[in-house]
């Protein structure tokens, strides 16, 4: 009876920290605002432009956008992010996704307090840094090494990381200040 007891109380506190530990895996209200209505209109400034491109031509665009529900006329704003990638098998890959406005703030906070003061910086013999923010829809890496700076972004689809389809850059580091700026004009 007592050893039933304890592997009842081990269970059932085995699958309350399970249920706690789950996070929920959503795509970006923005992602779901365009998914949930019949017709849409999004509407691009073409002037506020954040653009990395590698040497082997991938490109990544970060943008602001507002996405207009045109049955209700409800609309959202936020950072729209298309990636074009080369795939494993040649084919070029093609995403956009979102960062909401909610998420704005963390990011400003993120390059400004980690990225920005450590852009120029090495690390020591053998060793790295590696910086990590984590949208719902993308993760935005900056890693420094001894001898190289690099910039990686990988998409999300439902909180999982695809690491199939993701961008990277080491000559295109500087251009960091400029998506620093187009995220302030979203304030």
């Amino acid at each position: 009876m007592k050893y039933s007891k304890v592997l009842f109380s081990i269970l059932l506190l085995s699958i309350t920290s399970l249920c706690l530990a789950q996070k929920e895996k959503t795509n970006s209200d923005t992602r779901q605002f365009i998914d949930n209505a019949d017709f849409t209109q999004v509407n691009r400034n073409w002037n506020i432009v954040a653009k990395f491109t590698s040497g082997v031509g991938e490109t990544v665009e970060f943008f602001p956008v507002e996405a207009i529900d045109l049955k209700t006329n409800k609309s959202v704003k936020s950072l729209q992010m298309d990636m074009t990638v080369n795939s494993q098998n040649g084919v070029n890959y093609f995403k956009s996704s979102w960062i909401d406005l909610s998420e704005i703030e963390e990011f400003i906070y993120f390059l400004e307090q980690y990225i920005i003061p450590n852009i120029k910086d090495k690390s020591e013999n053998k060793q790295s840094k590696t910086y990590i923010f984590n949208s719902k829809e993308i993760t935005f890496s900056f890693r420094i090494g001894e001898f190289s700076r690099r910039t990686s972004i990988y998409l999300k689809d439902n909180g999982i990381t695809d690491t199939e389809h993701y961008f990277w850059t080491e000559t295109q580091v500087s251009k960091i200040p400029d998506l620093l700026e187009v995220l302030k004009k979203l304030r």
